[in-house]
């Protein structure tokens, strides 16, 4: 019997197996730089590879998952916080739309201390910043707005 874990590691594979000839499609280098099709090729393997593993070492392992009824919300929070960082990073920005999902997850749905998850967000949002806009040179705004 396959479990919720198995299918949710095929059905990632199979999503990030479907998105690979866009990614293909686009150019790996640009004159100075990585190109726009670098790093999605990059992450869709990672993600594939990493799936195939997970599965294969779960169906190693004998023992059957399941989902219990406490963890159901959580997981709808979740899914609704990634659903309007997506929607927010086009209308607010990539940065603050990023810090104020791990914000958001850390504090209000993993419970930890408001110190530690403004910690994380300003810190995971700088890096960031500084990787794509910074060293890679990628146009991106901090807000929007300003």
């Amino acid at each position: 019997m396959i479990t919720l874990y198995r299918a949710f590691l095929v059905l990632l594979a199979l999503v990030a197996g479907l998105m690979m000839p866009e990614a293909l499609g686009l150019p790996k280098d640009s004159q100075y730089t990585i190109g726009p099709g670098f790093l999605p090729l990059i992450m869709l393997g990672a993600i594939i590879v990493c799936c195939a593993i997970l599965l294969l070492l779960d169906l190693k392992d004998k023992t059957n998952a399941s989902v219990k009824k406490e963890s159901i919300p959580k997981m709808l929070l979740y899914i609704l916080a990634t659903a309007l960082l997506i929607f927010c990073m086009e209308h607010v920005g990539i940065v603050l739309s990023v810090a104020v999902y791990i914000f958001s997850v850390i504090f209000f749905v993993e419970r930890h201390p408001v110190f530690t998850a403004a910690k994380v967000s300003i810190i995971t949002s700088a890096l960031i910043y500084a990787i794509f806009h910074v060293w890679l040179k990628v146009p991106m705004t901090i807000c929007n707005f300003f």
